[in-house]
């Protein structure tokens, strides 16, 4: 009897022992399996190391110390993962910060799936994959991300890594619009007071601008002004047209700050006012406007309503090669010799 006990005894420790056995095989195969983002390289990988760099699953540098981690939080300074790799994924350098939105990319964060959808695009860190970075934007529109639909559309209006298809650039400017997107309803706009891919219809567009202007798009009054300027589909109405000018300016659209300076002068719609001219110039140009920046230039260099001062005409020329103007950095340099 006890020998039989025995048996049985030995039986079930050996079948227990398979069973934990075969439960840790199957284990290490879904690990094995399993893909994740390296955070050394930003490359996917399987196992329990990147098989691009060798780093072992889920180590994280911390941005503040340097500290190498598999934890949640900094061993040595204390700093959250989630923190750390934000501020890494921030950087302006699409190189650098690759690792860290790969990753966060990775946990279905909408943010950073549009921003992964860039990267694919570019060919930036990956290979270049349009299939992949519309994926990456369909998923994070579809989490209620509205420059995900917005950055889609455009994609699809310009025909950049895409073909050109002002139907799906449509579609994405709309659903980018429902949730709310003040640029998407500008974009509307233009498609209407352009016919593109739709009837031409200045009545639609216009609605369309002034959804985008009470959104906060201070550039839609600039396309409303133009409206009541040329008549298209009103009649001309050059002192509202100037209403709306001076109202997108006053809200900070360095565009419109441009265009208003331009307007004073030249005497355009407006009594000649050179000061008033410089004054809107200084305020694109401290917006970021390059055609402001070398419009200063010019008038430094030409005494143009200030006295003549090559040392602030190459200042502002500068200013205006930095920022992009074409023609900025042919003058900067014939002049600074």
């Amino acid at each position: 009897m006890m020998r039989f006990m025995n048996c049985e005894l030995k039986r079930f420790i050996v079948l227990l022992l398979s069973l934990v056995l075969l439960f840790s095989s199957a284990l290490a195969d879904t690990q094995q399996e399993e893909t994740w983002v390296c955070l050394k390289c930003g490359q996917e990988s399987t196992g329990s190391s990147c098989v691009v760099c060798g780093e072992t699953r889920g180590v994280w540098m911390c941005i503040e110390c340097g500290t190498r981690n598999l934890s949640d939080a900094c061993m040595n300074c204390g700093l959250e993962k989630t923190a750390s790799l934000t501020k890494e994924a921030d950087d302006s350098r699409m190189q650098a910060a690759f690792s860290a939105v790969h990753y966060l990319a990775s946990t279905g964060d909408p943010v950073y799936l549009t921003r992964l959808g860039r990267y694919y695009e570019k060919g930036i860190g990956l290979a270049p994959d349009a299939d992949k970075a519309v994926d990456c934007f369909r998923k994070a529109g579809d989490a209620g991300y509205s420059p995900a639909w917005l950055y889609l559309g455009k994609l699809y209006d310009a025909g950049i890594a895409v073909m050109p298809d002002y139907a799906l650039a449509l579609e994405c400017y709309q659903k980018a619009a429902e949730l709310g997107n003040a640029e998407a309803y500008w974009y509307l706009g233009s498609f209407y007071e352009e016919g593109t891919g739709v009837e031409q219809n200045y009545a639609m567009a216009l609605d369309y601008y002034h959804m985008a202007a009470e959104k906060g798009d201070a550039d839609a009054w600039m396309s409303i002004a133009y409206f009541y300027l040329h008549g298209k589909g009103m009649d001309a109405d050059p002192a509202k047209a100037l209403e709306y000018y001076e109202k997108a300016a006053s809200l900070d659209s360095a565009l419109a700050c441009d265009y208003v300076g331009y307007l004073y002068m030249t005497g355009s719609l407006v009594p000649q006012d050179t000061a008033k001219g410089l004054e809107w110039y200084k305020k694109a140009a401290e917006l970021g406007n390059a055609r402001s920046m070398y419009a200063l230039g010019y008038a430094y260099q030409c005494g143009q309503g200030v006295e003549v001062s090559m040392e602030e005409a190459l200042r502002w020329y500068e200013k205006a090669a930095i920022a992009g103007h074409p023609n900025a950095y042919i003058v900067w340099n014939a002049f600074r010799k």
